[in-house]
């Protein structure tokens, strides 16, 4: 696989997560297993983007907590830049707290993400040289809306974003123009669309409403349905790759790090889709929300490229 250079701008963070041992009953304490790792939308993007090969650099803004060393250490030590990301005085580290079933999916989520409001256009404007010199830039919409905008606006380079939640989602509107790729879930898809999503032809429609916006090309998440891809002339359904499901946190990410791959790589939309779903697959095999199998060769063997 080649080697971009890609930056990535947002967030980082501690991620605790508890999974049930059984079938999960609500509104009480069930059995089961907490792990902290290392998280973050951005983050998570860049170290799958790092193991897959690529040259990264993560401009994030980092709490003056007692993570912050702990997440330069990791960082380096999974090959991602963090020289041009700066310390916020006063402020903690982003937490995303997740509740995940027997099978991996989750239940409930709570993330605390204010950090990333401190990346504002004025905290970007030093770092578009180097973003500007990168193959790809990956934004995400964890970022403030008018900061998307400044980077829309600024960056000379392809844009590929990922709109992060339903509630976030509507910050990507402005900014489909300049994007050469959106990964929305069916939800977020709902939002940037307008069309409620229900059947192929709603998922056709939407995508086609997204790409009349501005968009290149839409990769719409299905869950275990697989997942739809468009740019107007060419569109079908990936299907999920089978494997053992440990984990879905994460999924999204791996997806997302393989599309600016195979975009860099000047791949099919198909074979974009494709690696996509093998970076998902192996992520899922992982307990935690970056595979440290997330290795290019058995990437591509497992999307049969």
């Amino acid at each position: 696989m080649h080697s971009p250079c890609i930056t990535v701008v947002g967030g980082i963070n501690l991620d605790i997560t508890g999974q049930s041992f059984s079938e999960m009953i609500l509104e009480d304490s069930n059995p089961g297993r907490v792990t902290w790792t290392y998280g973050g939308v951005g983050r998570n993007i860049a170290e799958n983007l790092a193991r897959m090969g690529a040259r990264v650099c993560l401009i994030t803004a980092l709490g003056d907590d007692a993570h912050t060393p702990l997440i330069r250490r990791h960082c380096e030590e999974t090959g991602i830049d963090l020289s041009y990301s700066g310390v916020i005085l006063n402020t903690s580290s982003g937490v995303y707290l997740s509740v995940h079933d027997a099978n991996g999916d989750v239940r409930a989520a709570v993330s605390d993400m204010a950090i990333c409001d401190r990346i504002t256009p004025a905290y970007l404007e030093g770092r578009l040289p180097v973003m500007n010199r990168s193959d790809l830039v990956v934004v995400e919409a964890n970022l403030p809306q008018e900061s998307l905008l400044y980077l829309g606006s600024h960056l000379t380079v392809p844009m590929v974003a990922d709109p992060v939640s339903v509630k976030k989602s509507p910050r990507l509107l402005p900014l489909l123009p300049r994007l050469t790729a959106v990964k929305p879930n069916r939800p977020e898809a709902e939002v940037l669309s307008g069309v409620p999503i229900r059947t192929r032809a709603d998922l056709e429609a939407a995508s086609d409403a997204i790409l009349r916006k501005g968009c290149r090309s839409v990769f719409i998440s299905l869950g275990a349905e697989g997942v739809y891809y468009s740019d107007g002339e060419t569109r079908g359904i990936q299907p999920c790759l089978p494997g053992k499901v440990h984990n879905t946190n994460g999924c999204g990410d791996a997806f997302l790090a393989a599309l600016a791959m195979g975009i860099t790589g000047g791949m099919s939309l198909e074979f974009c889709a494709r690696l996509g779903q093998a970076a998902s697959a192996l992520c899922a095999t992982s307990p935690s929300a970056v595979s440290p199998d997330m290795e290019p060769g058995r990437l591509l063997e497992m999307a049969g490229i």
